[in-house]
């Protein structure tokens, strides 16, 4: 993925350039849905013959479906630190509330805390409850 730069100060500049990253991710996305439903598309109306089941009794079929359903749960992801970001809060840690290291939105960009605070959220979640 290429990014892209924006002039401005450093502030203006970070927010302009997460907003684009989340934007151009958005899309990237978008197709990817659009094109796997389009191909399975094809694959059911080439199997739709008589005697044939369908694409969703397929084995690749009820594959592509899961991965249509985990594109479509990141694009939820997506939408949502969009909103964040609209609202002034993308980029800020939820726990700790320091910016989040540019690094890191952009391998994940609708993380919503800073990779510290993130260890120790997932390391209190798998501790058991007494």
């Amino acid at each position: 993925m290429t990014v892209r730069r924006v002039k401005g100060t450093e502030p203006e500049a970070r927010n302009a350039q997460l907003l684009v990253l989340l934007t151009d991710r958005r899309q990237e996305l978008l197709s990817q849905i659009r094109r796997s439903l389009a191909e399975r598309q094809e694959e059911f109306q080439s199997r739709d013959a008589p005697g044939s089941h369908g694409w969703g009794a397929a084995p690749e079929g009820s594959l592509t479906l899961v991965v249509v359903q985990q594109q479509e749960q990141l694009l939820t992801q997506i939408d949502a630190a969009i909103g964040r970001h609209k609202a002034g809060t993308y980029g800020r840690c939820v726990s700790c509330h320091e910016e989040i290291a540019l690094a890191r939105l952009r391998a994940l960009p609708f993380a919503q805390r800073c990779a510290g605070c993130q260890e120790e959220w997932e390391e209190q979640r798998e501790r058991p409850t007494s």
